[in-house]
């Protein structure tokens, strides 16, 4: 009945004074002007030709006319508002058939609130029946006494002086200080303006909602105030964060006397926690109970004169002291029964997110429907599906166990917790653990002795002379006191004498420690003095072989044992009493304190990362070009896989990582099938390489520093027959711990580290040791064959 519906919204305009006000600037300063009673504009449209048929689904609206009516719905609450000539009350009818009618009801929300439409529906059906079966005016007497006009003037008188300064006292002290920033698990980075609004709907049931009612009327808390701790504690573990600001909407409805006006009477509260330490959750709400507490005796105030008042450091794409919203809504609720009319309210689709991420909860028949409202253009829809879950699963483990510290607090579902810690973790692959890295260079040696093992320049050694001289200078080691756990520098450029000697040192049972020649002697005496030096291969012997830091230096002439004292069997391998466990070798990072660090790897943990690349990477070695400086433990990787497989490992010539051109010319000149790199030496190289420089590349990594998300464009634009991998190990997990496998598609902000390499396992955590959910930020762990000894001479830090 269209007639008595427009009669309806008349009544509901004259009844409220605030549904025709509209607002001027007078003087420079914002009034509200209250118009006299009018007609409701009342719009009609007319869908019926695109269908005639009935429902759907339950649904009413039609198939054929569902779509254009949606639309219809999105313009309308997308169209502005005029505050100064109004209304500020839409109202359109959409005929969709003959018995089937959308209605649309738009409010600015400088009117109207929460509670408002509450009355608003009320009302308006009330109406409708009295004037569609033509029972007389109205069935309830006028507003009493005070209009919404009224309530502005009282609260600006009420809140000055000492009541002013009193309530704005508690706000300073409690929002003083810089707020922080929840760092939430972000699909993208913030454009600076407000994205679309999405949904996300969990509910909690009635056993467990009973549960908590109960929890918190144990500790003289209301529901609201609980599910606001568990909302708290999840907002800390997701974001790592010890304080947590979330702001939250009250009625603002402070006297009876308001409950029947229609109005914006909310306001907005900003309620700020600390769960530092190891609090129980029962800890935590009673801090929280405190802090609704303080914050209701002190609600008059408005928020915004609370942002004037602390003058936060604003930004256009998010709040002023609060990213996310939560609400309990318990404001009255009227379901529209009307007679002879089904009445079903539709979901409308969000317009812009007013905050990152809101929770609202409203309670049904004793059970929690909770609504995520998000800005989609921040979160992706599967961390909210996630984060709902997580808050449910939250809700069950406090209303069970809330002596229970919030830090270590399992919200994660069971195949959620399996999946982190032990799915994405199943990575073993049998390796010879029991075996020397010397040990597979020999028995690779004996297969292929004639095979080119290095190149550099125009100097080449096979896999024979490269043995028999590394033999002939492990002997001469082994007369000068070398063996098992004895660490041996070695402070020579890249060169075949420096392969030599690496291997030298291994077969004589002892541990190589790569040393850079150019490293400023102070840092150099630092790390010969802790690693306990009492060798040192240099790049020629000096006159004094104990003028170094009090450390024997051996030239590389002198490596092997003088032709006078060679013996028959000096070139064939020795039989040293080493095992896996032993001392590979011993390489120092720059430390995060500026000393220096030396980092102890055995056999084991190097036959392993060795192996593991046997097994991850399906293109065999043919020829690497080894570019990392030798004291860069990314340089171990190319040394072993190349000549432990077989393939004849090239040494770059020195200081060419800075110069494309000349890698490209090698690349070219020895048809190069592998390369390990930084990123920004690979980007350069697919910039200035010429013509078909580089395509007997088959398989290049990078690794070192983060990967720049458009080098696979990049590389697969100019090399699309070679794979490109982005590998991620700290020195102490052995060179290489995580690897992904980029691909032509890769298009995201961040190229990915990638899965545990064989027999590795890694594990995000947060600052408890608690597995983060995906997306979540945390620290990353890493265990397995990787792991490294420990730290030369720091036990303390090994630990």
């Amino acid at each position: 009945d269209v007639a008595a519906l427009q009669r309806s919204f008349d009544e509901l305009i004259r009844r409220h004074e605030v549904l025709r006000t509209t607002f001027a600037i007078v003087a420079g300063e914002p009034s509200q002007v209250i118009g006299p009673p009018a007609p409701a504009a009342l719009s009609f449209i007319d869908l019926s030709q695109f269908s005639e048929t009935g429902g759907h689904g339950g649904s009413p609206l039609q198939s054929d006319s569902e779509a254009e009516a949606r639309r219809l719905a999105r313009e309308e609450a997308a169209k502005p508002f005029d505050l100064e000539r109004g209304p500020l009350l839409r109202t359109t009818l959409v005929r969709l058939s003959a018995e089937s009618h959308l209605l649309l009801v738009t409010l600015h929300h400088i009117v109207a609130d929460g509670w408002s439409l509450t009355l608003l529906v009320q009302e308006l059906g009330a109406l409708y029946e009295v004037y569609r079966n033509c029972r007389g005016g109205p069935p309830w007497p006028p507003v009493p006494g005070n209009t919404y006009a009224d309530y502005s003037v009282w609260q600006r008188e009420w809140l000055q002086g000492e009541r002013l300064e009193a309530q704005l006292g508690y706000w300073r002290e409690q929002l003083g200080g810089e707020l922080p920033m929840l760092k939430l698990p972000l699909a993208q980075a913030r454009t600076g303006a407000r994205g679309r609004g999405a949904l996300e709907v969990v509910r909690v049931n009635s056993e467990l909602t009973a549960r908590l009612r109960g929890l918190g009327r144990r500790e003289g808390a209301t529901l609201f105030m609980t599910l606001l701790a568990a909302w708290k504690v999840l907002l800390s573990r997701l974001s790592g964060e010890r304080e947590v600001v979330v702001g939250t909407p009250i009625a603002g409805r402070v006297t009876r006397e308001l409950e029947p006006l229609i109005g914006f009477f909310v306001n907005t509260l900003v309620l700020r926690t600390n769960l530092s330490g190891e609090q129980s959750f029962v800890a935590v709400l009673k801090r929280v109970r405190e802090v609704c507490l303080e914050a209701y005796a002190h609600q008059e105030v408005p928020f915004e004169r609370v942002v004037e008042e602390l003058r936060p450091e604003r930004e256009i794409d998010h709040g002023p002291l609060f990213q996310v919203l939560f609400a309990l809504q318990n404001t009255p609720t009227y379901d529209l029964a009307l007679e002879n009319i089904k009445v079903t309210v539709l979901e409308p689709e969000l317009p812009a997110a007013r905050f990152d991420l809101a929770l609202e909860i409203s309670e049904t028949t004793g059970e929690l429907d909770c609504r995520f409202t998000y800005d989609a253009d921040l979160f992706d829809a599967t961390t909210i599906a996630r984060m709902a879950q997580h808050f449910v699963n939250l809700l069950e483990a406090v209303a069970t166990e809330p002596q229970q510290p919030v830090s270590t607090i399992n919200f994660l579902r069971d195949e959620e917790r399996r999946q982190l810690l032990f799915d994405w973790n199943r990575t073993q692959t049998d390796f010879p653990n029991t075996r020397c890295i010397h040990e597979l260079f020999e028995q690779q040696a004996a297969r292929t002795p004639e095979a080119t093992a290095v190149v550099f320049g125009d100097r080449h050694l096979s896999y024979r002379e490269l043995n028999e001289r590394a033999n002939q200078c492990a002997h001469h080691l082994r007369s000068l006191g070398a063996g098992p756990e004895k660490p041996i520098g070695i402070a020579l450029e890249r060169s075949p004498e420096m392969i030599v000697g690496v291997l030298a040192i291994l077969k004589a049972g002892a541990a190589y420690v790569p040393l850079s020649p150019d490293t400023p002697p102070e840092r150099l005496e630092i790390m010969v003095q802790d690693a306990g030096i009492e060798l040192l291969l240099t790049q020629a012997e000096p006159p004094d072989p104990e003028r170094l830091f009090g450390v024997r230096c051996l030239g590389t002439a002198l490596a092997k044992a003088p032709t006078s004292r060679r013996t028959p069997r000096s070139g064939q391998n020795a039989e040293i009493n080493t095992s896996a466990d032993n001392l590979a070798y011993v390489i120092y990072t720059s430390g995060s304190t500026g000393r220096p660090k030396g980092v102890e790897v055995t056999h084991r943990n190097l036959v392993h990362s060795t192996i593991a690349r046997f097994v991850y990477y399906d293109e065999p070695v043919q020829n690497f070009l080894l570019v990392s400086p030798f004291f860069f433990d990314s340089s171990i990787a190319g040394i072993f896989w190349t000549l432990c497989q077989g393939g004849k490992l090239v040494l770059a010539p020195k200081d060419s990582e800075r110069d494309p051109k000349a890698l490209a010319a090698v690349i070219e000149a020895e048809q190069i099938s592998h390369i390990l790199c930084l990123p920004v030496v690979h980007s350069l190289l697919l910039r200035q390489a010429a013509g078909t420089q580089l395509d007997s590349l088959r398989c290049v990594i990078v690794a070192g520093e983060p990967c720049p998300p458009e080098l696979p464009k990049q590389h697969f634009e100019l090399l699309p027959q070679a794979s490109l991998f982005n590998e991620y190990g700290p020195t102490e997990g052995t060179v290489w711990t995580t690897v992904h496998k980029c691909g032509p598609q890769d298009r995201a902000t961040t190229v990915p580290i990638g899965r545990p390499v064989p027999n590795v396992q890694t594990y995000v955590l947060d600052d408890r040791l608690q597995p983060v959910p995906v997306g979540v930020t945390g620290e990353l762990y890493i265990g397995g064959e990787g792991v490294a000894r420990g730290y030369r001479n720091n036990a303390r830090q090994t630990a």
